[in-house]
């Protein structure tokens, strides 16, 4: 079944679970930052555990299509959306409590604001990852970094919901992090919380270093258009961006879509960029790259629906980027 055959039959029974916000035929282009995307079956905000666990019950009983989007900067979103459900968390799943100086907060909330509130409270650990645009459960199931600090430095437990419907809490180590992903990637497993061990400090030093790196990370980043910041993992000991650039492939445009001519691993929407345009944009990154230094790039932008298919198929591979 899809949502889309009975849209309001599926909002009738979602509308009968406490803590859900559903609606239908919204564009994913507001949901994303790089204003892309055609309209969701059905986009649903969650705002508690017991919610997404019956949310996910319903998903699944229907056999629909389930995504769950952050603040929508590491997404690209099909022009044509995606069927079933997309899922934002929101409420008791965005929200914060210190405990001396541990910091638990839900999978919805805002890496940054969290890591300013925690500067604020003289706590320190979370400055670096304060540019990092994502919400606390991206991060944690990416193991974002910056700046020399990843999540799995600061994390001491993880609460994750399966498809399923089990619960479990996954400490660092059970989540075998390294660069940009940890073990989560393509179970489907949602991550409803994370308890953070910071440091005391000062809360003055903590808010001002806070500052000067996001100074640092913004100056570095084409500023003005809607993006998702880097397209491409960083190869081992290099830069995804020295690589496109020496391909001579910085500012190359298709459609509405360019590579950066600021940052050569950034493609920013000059206005009406469709989807495509910029997949086709990373073919061409991936397979100059791959012909003149034989590094095979790896999306760190998740693609999404039918796009994953496309990128497997355009390249031969069984490669779908990161999920």
């Amino acid at each position: 079944m899809s949502s889309s055959d009975n849209p309001a039959g599926l909002i009738a029974e979602l509308d009968g679970i406490d803590g859900l916000e559903a609606e239908v035929g919204v564009p994913l282009s507001g949901y994303a930052t790089f204003r892309i995307g055609g309209p969701a079956d059905c986009v649903v905000r969650v705002h508690n555990q017991s919610a997404l666990e019956a949310l996910l019950s319903v998903t699944g009983r229907l056999e629909l299509p389930f995504e769950i989007v952050g603040l929508g900067s590491n997404v690209l979103f099909p022009d044509e959306g995606l069927p079933g459900v997309v899922a934002q968390l929101a409420g008791d799943l965005a929200s914060f409590r210190f405990q001396g100086t541990r910091v638990t907060a839900g999978g919805g909330m805002t890496l940054a604001r969290l890591a300013k509130q925690s500067a604020a409270q003289g706590l320190q650990g979370l400055e670096a990852l304060a540019g990092f645009p994502s919400t606390v459960g991206g991060a944690v199931f990416m193991n974002a970094g910056s700046y020399g600090v990843e999540i799995k430095d600061v994390l001491v437990e993880a609460t994750v919901l399966e498809r399923d419907g089990r619960v479990r809490q996954l400490s660092p180590e059970q989540l075998e992090p390294s660069y940009r992903q940890t073990n989560l990637r393509g179970t489907g497993a949602i991550v409803v919380s994370a308890t953070f061990q910071l440091q005391d400090g000062n809360a003055e030093k903590a808010l001002q270093r806070i500052e000067e790196l996001n100074r640092r990370r913004w100056a570095s980043l084409p500023s003005g258009r809607p993006n998702a910041g880097s397209i491409f993992r960083n190869p081992e000991g290099d830069y995804a961006g020295r690589l496109i650039e020496a391909c001579g492939l910085k500012g190359a445009c298709c459609g509405d879509a360019q590579i950066s001519p600021e940052h050569a691993n950034v493609i920013v929407n000059n206005g009406r960029a469709r989807a495509d345009e910029v997949l086709e944009l990373m073919l061409q990154a991936r397979r100059a790259v791959e012909e003149r230094f034989g590094v095979q790039l790896v999306p760190e932008v998740q693609l999404l629906g039918p796009l994953r298919e496309r990128w497997r198929s355009a390249l031969g591979r069984g490669e779908t980027g990161p999920r």
